[in-house]
This record gives structure tokens, sequence and C-alpha cells, in this order.
């Protein structure tokens, strides 16, 4: 018996890890993400799930089901599941089900062998601007679970979180963290964002700061798009301009409007594009300051992630280079300032207390994988990201699961030690 792509659909949420309830399975199953066919719909999945559940494909984990899970996995001393123990209320697989979803999975060959992240251990520094917010944020942490260590709140002088964002004075905390089998797939690295969107913020206020200082509303949600980093702004990104104005801006706004936006932004000088000379100037800036860059990598521009130089019989894995960046979107200075202005008339001169600005500068993470090979240039990743893998060792293990019905009967776990920018 195979499934429909309804039911199909529903498998894929589950081997996702999402780890949801019946009323929200549906939904999962009909976004873009997951649905195996164009005729996928909630309505559809609504019944698959009834379905799969009448055919014992599917089963809401229950005290009784997890337990029976949990005892199985003891009895035959498995080392998982990886992705960690479904949770009581979820849909999840019977075994049944599970079979099935594999033989559909891997009708075209099983794939290639997939290294299976678990981080057991980590340490971030969060930066904030007062200190009542880190004492705050230190008080919430020490009531995680998962926190084993947080730092009292330590002045940092004058710091920085993107290069164009310097602040007089801040404070820094730091959070040890444990855990295992949870499936953390963090890689650590730099964080600067806002939490949720401005979407409850009044645009009144920002229409007069706009009307008073000449700016149009275009050319601020191009200024304010500039929040997430420079960007490579193109045709492709004025449908999500038009979207990020009328939900955050008060919009709406037309494609042809953020293009004339676009443009003048980059008449006034207020952005330019990225070239050789920009980066090492504004890497000089950072550099040549007595300045904690709560963010180094952000603060200097540098590219995110790895990239591959082939060789002749192989490829090695390299840093990613700075011309990458060459034609990307960026502030200046003064458009930088002009936007700050704007945001703390509009949302009030502490508009940037909530910032989130951290760094995960130290981890320890395992591995799993089927076979070796599955390991290889995870090490040289890294460290073409520009962080330091202080150990690595591959283990020989018995029986493992990423999932506790995706079993194996051995296999090896890499364990890691790595740290990168920002720690003490």
């Amino acid at each position: 018996m195979d499934a429909t792509p309804d039911e199909a659909s529903l498998f894929v949420v589950i081997q996702y890890g999402i780890g949801a309830e019946p009323e929200d399975l549906p939904r999962h199953a009909a976004a873009d993400v997951c649905r195996l066919s164009d005729s996928v719909s909630e309505e559809r999945c609504q019944s698959a799930l009834a379905a799969c559940l009448s055919k014992g494909w599917l089963q809401v984990i229950d005290e009784a089901a997890l337990a029976e899970i949990a005892s199985q996995l003891h009895a035959g001393g498995v080392v998982g599941p990886v992705y960690g123990l479904p949770k009581i209320g979820q849909v999840d697989f019977t075994q049944t089900g599970a079979d099935l979803w594999v033989r559909i999975r891997d009708r075209d060959g099983p794939a290639k062998p997939f290294a299976s992240t678990d981080v057991v251990r980590e340490t971030t520094a969060r930066f904030f601007t007062t200190r009542a917010a880190a004492v705050a944020e230190a008080e919430s942490a020490r009531g995680e679970d998962d926190a084993v260590g947080v730092s009292d709140p330590c002045p940092t002088g004058p710091w920085r979180a993107q290069w164009w964002r310097q602040f007089p004075q801040g404070y820094r905390i730091d959070i040890e963290e444990r855990r295992q089998w949870q499936g953390r797939c963090s890689r650590g690295g730099e964080v600067c964002s806002f939490p949720g969107s401005l979407d409850r913020a009044d645009p009144v206020p920002l229409r007069r700061a706009l009307d008073c200082r000449n700016v149009a509303l275009a050319e601020f949600v191009v200024l304010a798009a500039m929040e997430r980093g420079p960007r490579q702004l193109d045709d492709d990104d004025f449908p999500s301009l038009v979207r990020y104005a009328d939900r955050d801006f008060g919009g709406p706004l037309t494609e042809a409007e953020c293009r004339v936006g676009l443009d003048a932004c980059l008449r006034y000088g207020w952005l330019r594009v990225l070239d050789e000379a920009v980066i090492d100037e504004v890497r000089a800036l950072v550099r040549d300051e007595s300045v904690t860059l709560a963010l180094p990598r952000t603060a200097e521009l540098q590219p995110d992630g790895h990239g591959l130089e082939f060789l002749p019989a192989s490829y090695e894995t390299v840093p990613v280079p700075a011309r990458e960046r060459w034609g990307q979107t960026v502030f200046t200075a003064v458009g930088a300032a002009l936007y700050r202005a704007i945001s703390a008339e509009w949302l009030g001169d502490d508009w940037e207390d909530s910032l989130r600005v951290s760094n995960g500068y130290f981890r320890e993470e395992h591995r799993y994988c089927v076979a070796k090979r599955g390991f290889r240039n995870i090490v040289a990743e890294y460290e073409a990201e520009g962080r330091v893998v202080r150990s690595a060792r591959v283990l020989p293990i018995g029986p493992w699961c990423v999932f506790w019905w995706e079993q194996f009967p051995a296999g090896f776990r890499l364990e890691l030690e790595i740290s990168g920018t920002g720690g003490a």
C-alpha cells in the first residue's frame, strides 16, 4: 500500500522534526516547503490525517506511547535519538508508518550519508545598551532549563554592533548552556536583530518625522532594509520591500516607488555600493578605534559561510572572498545617522534598547553519521568561516538513531569543540 500526496506531505512534516499537534499538522503539510503536489491543501491534509491515524501509520503521542518508545530504545542500547523523543500531544509515526515513509523517501535510492548535528554545549555573549536590560536577561536566562552558568552584567565601554551602530556604553552577559538529544543545530555566530516586527507601531509619527526631513516613505523603507545587512538589491527584492512597507511602516508602496526610493538613497549619498575601497574603509574604521566589537565579522563586513575551490581531482573548502560582497548596497555614515535619527523620532529615544545582539563564541557539538565520509570537510568548512576548531575526534558507536523510528545498527560520532570571534 502506498500513500497519497496528501498523506506523504504529512510524513514530510514529521521527517523535518517540526513537532506539530493534530490541529496544526495539516497546515504545515500544505505549506510550500512540505507539500509534495500542487493539489495538496490544508483541507485535504485534514482528511489525510484522519486516514493515516485509522490506518495505523500515524499516532498522537501519549504517555504510554512515549514510555514504550523509550523502553525499546533502552532495551536495544540505541544511542539517541539525535533530534530527541517526540512530545506528548504531537503527531508522530508508528513503526509501520515510518517504514512506509522510508520506502517512499528512498524510492530512487538512499541519500548520501548525512551528518546529523547535536550541539551539547554552547557559550554565548549577549550585549545590551542598558544595565537594566542586561540584568533582566540574566535573571530570565537563569530560569532556563539548559542554562548552567550566567554571568553578572559587565560594562563594555563604547561598543558597536554593526560598523555603523555605535553606543557610548553597554553591558555584556555570558550564558553557558548544556543539553543533549535536542537536535540543536546552532552554528553559533553573530546575531543582530529586533524581535518581531514593528506592526504595532503608529505610522502617523513616522510620517511626521519623514515630512520634517523631506524623506519619502519609499526612501526610508529602503534605508530600514539595511538593518539586515548589505544586500544585493535587485528586482527580486522589490516585492518583499512592498510587503515590508505595508506591514511595518503603514504603506502601501508600489515596486516602482521602491525602485525610485533606492535610486534616491544612492543619489543623496545615504547608501553606496560596496567595492574593495569601501570594505577597506570600514575595516580600517572598526580596527583603529578603541571600541568593543560585539560582532567582529558583522562589523568588518565579512561574507558569511564558505566556498569551494575546485581542484583537478577534488575540491578544497576556502573562505568566501571579500569580493563576493562587491556590488551589494550598504549604508554610508550619513545614511545610517539619518535612519537612526528618524527611527528615534518615530519610536522614541530608547528604540534600540530592544536590539538583540549575541555572539555564540564557543560550542561543543556532536555529529552522527553511518559512515566517516559524511564528516568530510566539516572541519575545513568551520575554519574557512574564520572559526577555530579546538579539537575533533571520530568515535565508532553501536546502534543509534536520528529519530526513534530511524535506527542504524552502527555508525560514527564526530566530537568537535569550536570557538569563534567575540570571546573573552
